[in-house]
Parts: C-alpha cells; sequence; structure tokens
C-alpha cells in the first residue's frame, strides 16, 4: 500500500535503542543519502582499509556491544569483520561489515506488519544493518554508526535484494527506509525512499512525545506537516533462554528462530517531514524542493493563482504543504486532477475565519483562505483542495445548499477510506477515523466499517460500494452539517480516486 499522511492518536512508545555512531554529533544529520543514479564505486580504499577500519573501531570500542532497549532489556551485537566490504565516492571512504545480533529482531513499516505472522518463516522480509566506519579525507576525520534499511512489503517482496544496498548507494527501484543509529543506540536521523528517490526526512520525536504512553496503538499521528510513524519492531522473546551465542548476522532476518517464539517489542516512532534541505553532498535538495522568489515555479507554480496574496515567507509554507501532501497517492491524485486542466486557486490569508476553520474554500472567486501563517500545512491544505476539486467536479451544484450534506459526506469519508487503504485495515475509534469525529452512533459505525471493508475486498470503489456508501450516508448524523443524503448524487470523487486503486 502507498505511505499516506494522516492524523493519528499517540501510541505506545518503546525506548528502544538500536545502534549507529558515537564519535559524531547526535544531533548531525547524515548525509549518505546514496546517489541511486550513479553506482560508480571502487572496490579497493586508499586509506581506510578493512585492516585500518577494524584498527580504529577496536581502539574506540568493545568487541561486544551493549544497546540498551528499555529501561530493563539490552542487546548484544558485534561486527563480523571476515565479512567486510570496501566503498568510495568522491572524498569519502567506506568499510561496512555485516553485525552479529544477539537473538533476532526486525524493523518494519507497517504495511508490512500487515502481511506479517509471527513465527511463520518469511525469507524475503528482512532488514540490511550495517556497522558504517566512514572517512572523510577533506577533514581526515573518521567515525563509526549503524544503518539500517527498511524495505516497503513491495519491495520485499519482489525484489529480494535488499543487501545490495549501502551508505554510499541506493538501488534505483529501492523504496522504504534508512535509519542511521549512534553505535551506544541513539537514533540520529534517516531517509525514507520510493524508487530510490527521497520522499522524506526522519528524525528523532521530542522528549516530550517520549513520554505519553497512551493504551491504543496508533502508527502515525500529525504535528504540522510531519507526523510521527510509529515502525513495528519484533524480535526474540526476552524471557527465552537462548544461550549465549551471536545468532543473527544480519539483524533482522525474523521468524525462523527454532528456540524462542517471535514477539512485538513495540513501535519506535520517528518524526516524518517534507525533505528540504540537507541530503547528499552532490544534492543538497534531496527530495526536489522547489525555490521560492520571484515568478512561481514546480508544484507551486501549478497551482498558485495570480491574485494570490501570500508573502514569500508563506509561499514557502505553501509549497512545503504541497510537497507534504503529494507524497501520498491518493491526495496526490487530487492535486493533479486539478493542475492537469489547468485550475490555479488565489491564496490569501484570512484571520476572520479564526474560530471557525483552519481553512476555507470560496468557490466564488476559487480562493482558499488561511486563518493564519501557522495553519498553512498539509492537513488544512489537503481539506481545501478536496472541496476546489469538488467545485471543478460538480459545477453550480456545489453551492446548492440542498446538496451540500452529500458533498459533505464524501468529503469526510475520503481520508478514512484512504487510510483503511493503506493500513488494510479500519480505525473505529473517534480519534482513529476523520468520519466518526462527527458521528459516533454504533449504526453508522456499522455502516462505514461495511463499505470500507467491501472497498478493501474487492480493491476499488464502484456500483456495489455506492451501494453501502449511500447505506451509510442515509444514516449520517452530524452535529456540524443539516440536511438529508441525496441519492441523486453520484460520488464522483470516489469514483475518480478510489476507481481502481
Amino acid at each position: 500500500m502507498k505511505n499516506i499522511r494522516f492524523y493519528r492518536k499517540w501510541n505506545i512508545l518503546v525506548y528502544i535503542g538500536i545502534l549507529c555512531m558515537l564519535l559524531a554529533c547526535a544531533d548531525h544529520m547524515l548525509q549518505g543519502d546514496g546517489n541511486s543514479e550513479a553506482n560508480q564505486q571502487n572496490q579497493k580504499n586508499e586509506e581506510l582499509t578493512i585492516s585500518v577500519a577494524k584498527a580504529w573501531f577496536e581502539k574506540n570500542y568493545a568487541p561486544v556491544i551493549t544497546t540498551r532497549i528499555s529501561s530493563s532489556e539490552e542487546w548484544l551485537y558485534k561486527p563480523h569483520w571476515n565479512e567486510a566490504k570496501e566503498y568510495n565516492k568522491m572524498q569519502y571512504e567506506v568499510v561496512e561489515t555485516p553485525i552479529y545480533i544477539h537473538g533476532s529482531y526486525l524493523i518494519m513499516d507497517n504495511d508490512t506488519e500487515a502481511h506479517w505472522i509471527a513465527d511463520k518463516k518469511h525469507n524475503f522480509i528482512r532488514n540490511n544493518a550495517r556497522l558504517v566506519t566512514l572517512l572523510d579525507k577533506k577533514t581526515n576525520k573518521t567515525r563509526s554508526f549503524i544503518t539500517i534499511f527498511i524495505g516497503t512489503y513491495k519491495y520485499l517482496k519482489e525484489t529480494r535484494t535488499i543487501g545490495k544496498n549501502n551508505y554510499l548507494y541506493r538501488q534505483p527501484d529501492f523504496s522504504g527506509s534508512v535509519f542511521f543509529y549512534e553505535v551506544n543506540g541513539t537514533f540520529i536521523n534517516g531517509w525514507r525512499y520510493s524508487e530510490g528517490k527521497i520522499i522524506a526526512s526522519l528524525s528523532k520525536v521530542t522528549d516530550s512525545l517520549k513520554d505519553v504512553i497512551p493504551s491504543n496503538i496508533a502508527t502515525r499521528s500529525s504535528e504540522g506537516d510531519c507526523v510521527i510513524v510509529y515502525y513495528p519492531i519484533y524480535g526474540s522473546d526476552s524471557n527465552c533462554d537462548r544461550g549465549q551465542g551471536m545468532d543473527d548476522m544480519e539483524f533482522g532476518v525474523g521468524g525462523d528462530d527454532l528456540f524462542c517464539p517471535t514477539v512485538i517489542v513495540g513501535y519506535y516512532p520517528v518524526e516524518e517531514c517534507p525533505p528540504l534541505g540537507g541530503g547528499d553532498p552532490e544534492n543538497p535538495n534531496p527530495g526536489g524542493s522547489i525555490q521560492i522568489g520571484g515568478s512561481e515555479t514546480g508544484v507551486l507554480g501549478e497551482i498558485y493563482g495570480d491574485k494570490s496574496t501570500l508573502t514569500d515567507e508563506e509561499k514557502k509554507l505553501l509549497e512545503k504543504a504541497i510537497v507534504s501532501m503529494n507524497y501520498d497517492e491518493f491526495r496526490k491524485k487530487v492535486y493533479n486532477s486539478l493542475t492537469k486542466v489547468g485550475i490555479k486557486i488565489n491564496f490569501h490569508i484570512d484571520p476572520s475565519i479564526e474560530g471557525q476553520s483552519k481553512g476555507k474554500y470560496k468557490s466564488t472567486d476559487r480562493t482558499i483562505l488561511f486563518a493564519s501563517k501557522k495553519d498553512i500545512n498539509s492537513k488544512t491544505l489537503e481539506e481545501e483542495l478536496l472541496y476546489a476539486l469538488q467545485h471543478l467536479y460538480y459545477g453550480e451544484d456545489f453551492d446548492d445548499p440542498n446538496k451540500k450534506f452529500t458533498y459533505e459526506f464524501e468529503a469526510h469519508i475520503f481520508p478514512d477510506i484512504a487510510n483503511a487503504i493503506l493500513y488494510s485495515k479500519i480505525w473505529n475509534t473517534p480519534l482513529g477515523a476523520n468520519i466518526f469525529l462527527t458521528d459516533s452512533s454504533p449504526d453508522f459505525k456499522d455502516a462505514v466499517n461495511n463499505l470500507i471493508n467491501l472497498i478493501l475486498k474487492d480493491g476499488c470503489f464502484d456500483d456495489y460500494q455506492y451501494l453501502l456508501f449511500e447505506k451509510a450516508g442515509k444514516i449520517w448524523k452530524p452535529l456540524d452539517y443539516h440536511g438529508e443524503f441525496d441519492s441523486t448524487i453520484q460520488p464522483m470523487i470516489l469514483y475518480s480516486i478510489f476507481g481502481r486503486y
């Protein structure tokens, strides 16, 4: 399933340290974005050979590294120098080694977890973890850290070659995430990829969020243009005595432990943001950020109306919000449906809508109003662009007060359908589902669940799904909208976006 931005309740936070760099500063963004376009690497280093890297590491670290998962549990690991390899690019020379882990551990994304059956052998579901020793020949500084590659389910199933990725190189089809950790277990930063291209930067969550331990598991939660994403972590049962050996050389060849059952260890939180700045030394804007100033270009220029009145700073926030919402296939379809027919939107700040809504769409002149500068984010933009697309599809009927109720139902249920497709499940709590914030009655929840389950079963929104959509719409009793569901209105947005995904 595609990665999608939606807003969820904070979840179980497990203080999980895994591995990475000790000599470098913890908040320094590692630049190993691995340009997938060029794999021009000599296999022999001039200065940082395997023997030199091993001597440097053993001088600075213990032979077996202890890293704490939580206040009561630790992992032990050590590098496997006999399998080390040398790489180099520009001023960087790298030695990478597999690592032995005591036990078996596996990090995955939420879509992979949906296909995961604990203790059933999945040879292709695995991580690629390496100890990296890096020499920057310009500064003459050496450091060590751990990289962990986490592929998407589709990538892992189709390519089976995650082990070919390394710090200086990403496969052109690599889709997934790369985590960087200090050697002693502190998360530094990371990147998320789709088809070899960076689409998000990953950073550690704030200390205040780590103290929040709610009762229900959520995998994503919103924070402006960023989201908190929770990566499931599975491992060997800590109460199982499996001896003193170093068992798992790859870190994440999970599910085939003959001695101990595999259990969920917890959910590791990272903050995912638009990839503006940072990244590969050869490409300071790896996510494809559009530079704002003067005439508008790129994703902003495609939709920015000439009657807009945003300042340069506000334009940058808007462009960032567009990039953020376009991470997701379904919201990107909304954006593309508008831009491909040349629709331009005029953007303004209007404090008078404060207290009523963070944003507002006006069909009279195709305008989106933001209550303030801080409200220029992907969440507000996504909602208002959906109304703009309804205006395009329904024309003058969009402003018909007798039809407004039906249009609102389509707009409110849109994100829940998209989110269910992403995670292959339905979120039944008011904080987990957008539509249940408006009506949480049992009959309505059952009707929505039946609709979304049929969409997931058939992989589309079509005539059969419409019958359940109509049934749910007739039951819907929101507090903020009044009227009756109009069965003569076809939900053109749902047919268009989810017709066959």
